[in-house]
């Protein structure tokens, strides 16, 4: 089966550090909506690709049996957290779950933190649809999805744009849903506790590093080589009744690996923030129409 034209565009998309200039879509509902930047949050939170999550979670709540307890991602026991790991990781993309698995797998207690790169890409029940994917997840998606649609197929059978653009967005939804509910089943299997926030790492002197010291002293397997500390934001913690609550905290490890990923590389003179069709690797998943061409810059 061939893949049309406007398929092949589709799978250029997907190159790491690509820009992509689209051109005008016809619909004029869309020429209204994307006269809004696309660093917009309220853009981000009404493109169709935050809505096929939101349906996919829907049905798999609905299929699933009902419980009391429903799972919900990035949070941790305040209890777990008041207790010494082995490595903490910042950062949540292939790097960072990746050295936290070889930590437990060489019998060591882990905690991965990490932030969501968009609030809106974070469902009701937690999940994060980029954690542990790497850079650009979006494109690539893009360029899986563009290896099986025939869109000429689709046309011929009468198929709106809107609706070849939503399969498509609904396709890139399911592969990244897919990915990072795996990466957090993945880290539970292993033990490692997976935490939504803001991390920043304190000193050696800071107060709470040396107060964590004096603390966790007889829990050291040397401790001539001390311990480091990281300030974590903007979490969601569960507490000794089970309630989750907000919280800003303290955690500490004998070792921190920072993995705080990459981003896409902007050529200077492209108006990336003033225009809404010029997108790159990052921020292609707000693209809310079906293209009729793309030009690309970048050969990763």
């Amino acid at each position: 089966m061939k893949i049309s034209a406007a398929a092949a565009a589709l799978l250029s998309l997907a190159v790491p550090t690509a820009t992509a200039w689209t051109a005008v879509p016809t619909s004029t509902s869309i020429v209204r909506s994307s006269s809004v930047s696309i660093r917009s949050p309220s853009l981000l939170q009404s493109t169709t690709v935050k809505d096929a999550a939101m349906e996919e979670v829907a049905a798999a709540e609905a299929a699933a049996p009902a419980s009391t307890n429903p799972e919900i991602f990035g949070t941790v026991s305040s209890s777990k957290l008041n207790k010494l790991y082995d490595l903490v990781v910042i950062g949540g993309g292939p790097a960072g779950v990746a050295g936290a698995i070889k930590a437990a797998q060489m019998g060591r207690r882990a905690i991965v933190i990490d932030k969501p790169k968009f609030d809106a890409g974070v469902l009701p029940n937690g999940l994060d649809l980029f954690f542990g994917g790497p850079t650009g997840l979006f494109s690539k998606a893009l360029r899986d999805l563009a290896k099986t649609t025939n869109v000429a197929a689709m046309r011929a059978q009468h198929m709106d744009s809107d609706v070849i653009w939503k399969q498509i967005t609904n396709g890139i939804v399911k592969l990244a849903m897919r990915n990072s509910e795996g990466q957090c089943r993945t880290l539970a299997r292993y033990g490692i506790d997976y935490l939504q926030g803001s991390a920043m790492l304190l000193g050696e002197d800071d107060e709470a590093n040396k107060a964590a010291e004096s603390k966790f002293e007889d829990d050291m397997d040397s401790p001539e080589d001390g311990l480091r500390s990281v300030k974590i934001c903007d979490a969601k913690t569960i507490d000794e009744d089970g309630n989750l609550v907000d919280s800003d905290l303290t955690v500490t490890g004998t070792k921190v690996l920072v993995c705080t990923g990459s981003k896409s590389t902007r050529l200077p003179g492209i108006p990336f923030e003033e225009s809404h069709r010029i997108f790159d690797s990052d921020t292609i998943n707000l693209l809310g129409y079906f293209p009729r061409s793309v030009t690309i810059s970048g050969l990763g």
